[in-house]
């Protein structure tokens, strides 16, 4: 981990608005200009998994280009991700640092933009930040005031969220409530001959993937579901627009014998506050932060399993980017757990649905980390 861990996603949003003659930033991906330019981004969507079932997606496999890469960037998961896509930053610029931290002594879940009582995990609706929480100016949001038309399609369920009013800010939010409301939307927004850039999410893989696992009979229905929206999406382009496909993060499973439980293991709850995030990757907060026995005992318990670092030695080896805010910072936990291998740190009694997934995300392997990058023209 010699140089700084950069987002994909910002780099590829760089490039997708030099392309648009939207963006000031370089472009490290190389794109033709276009008018328009269409993101269908695929949750949970890893770059070895679509190889490894090409034959259930026939039209993204059938593109020339399809060996494309991107890394995901740190920590591999939805909030990340998607912030660093809209923001063109990596997260320590963003501040979202995982799939939940401490934020002025509470917990913060950014997808539910819900705070919670880190010592019971109770939800606390009366609780308020004053902290804003993404730091970063969105480049959709300096894109759109310089001219250029942004359209988000996403599902309903999460068209209104928080976290999408906050982090696709500069867009116009379509919501669709399914498949064929998409394709009809979709189709009725196009044609635009202004520039345009279009985002297309697509959500059901993850949650297959946590569900039932990547690579099961119900998760190659639904990339096969997918692949045929996306061809039937592409069909709607004029002939000189973009297609791109990429996704937030891949996915990969966890052994039950490198699998620990810190609900059932009193050495490791001594001397620690809290600890959140994902299973593959956690914060770990520390009654007292200067605790060196505290972090000797998580050394000697999951040494082999996990990378263990300081707030400190995370920072010094760029886990979360180049450039980290003051706010970043003070969310990264005392302690940072990275999973190895097929390595989890699960919550049986604080979190029974996360450790029912057989899919999980977060940390640094290739099964997490590469997302495809596929280009295309319209029809």
């Amino acid at each position: 981990m010699s140089q700084p861990i950069r987002s994909g996603l910002a780099s590829l949003m760089n490039s997708v608005l030099q392309s648009l003659g939207a963006g000031d930033n370089a472009a490290s991906i190389g794109l033709p200009r276009s008018k328009q330019v269409v993101l269908c981004l695929v949750d949970g969507l890893g770059a070895q998994l679509l190889d490894r079932y090409a034959h259930r997606a026939p039209y993204l496999s059938s593109q020339a280009n399809r060996g494309q890469v991107l890394r995901s960037g740190f920590p591999s998961t939805t909030a990340a991700s998607l912030a660093s896509l809209a923001t063109a930053e990596d997260s320590g610029s963003h501040g979202i640092v995982g799939a939940a931290f401490n934020v002025e002594g509470w917990q913060f879940n950014p997808l539910s933009w819900q705070l919670f009582d880190p010592r019971t995990g109770r939800l606390d609706a009366a609780a308020a930040c004053t902290e804003e929480i993404v730091a970063s100016q969105s480049a959709w949001v300096k894109a759109a005031s310089d001219g250029l038309s942004i359209n988000a399609f996403l599902p309903v369920a999460i068209a209104g969220s928080a976290y999408t009013r906050t982090v696709f800010n500069g867009a116009k939010v379509i919501a669709f409530t399914d498949p064929d409301d998409l394709i009809a939307r979709f189709r009725s927004a196009s044609g635009c001959n202004d520039r345009q850039l279009t985002y297309v999410y697509f959500g059901e893989l993850d949650l297959c993937g946590h569900l039932h696992g990547p690579g099961s009979g119900k998760w190659q229905d639904t990339l096969e579901d997918i692949d045929q929206r996306i061809r039937i999406l592409r069909d709607q382009l004029a002939q000189d627009a973009l297609l791109i496909v990429t996704a937030d993060h891949g996915m990969t499973t966890i052994d039950e014998a490198r699998t620990f439980d810190f609900d059932l293991m009193p050495d490791l709850q001594r001397g620690v506050a809290s600890i959140c995030g994902d299973i593959r990757a956690r914060h770990v907060y520390l009654q007292d932060p200067a605790d060196a026995d505290a972090v000797k005992r998580w050394r000697d318990v999951l040494a082999g399993h996990f990378e263990m670092l300081t707030r400190e030695q995370a920072l010094v080896l760029g886990l979360f980017g180049k450039n980290v805010t003051d706010a970043a910072c003070k969310r990264i936990g005392d302690l940072l757990l990275v999973a190895r291998d097929n390595a989890g740190l699960i919550r049986s009694a604080r979190e029974p649905f996360q450790t029912s997934w057989r899919g999980h995300h977060g940390a640094l392997s290739d099964a997490e980390q590469l997302v495809p990058l596929i280009i295309a023209t319209g029809a």
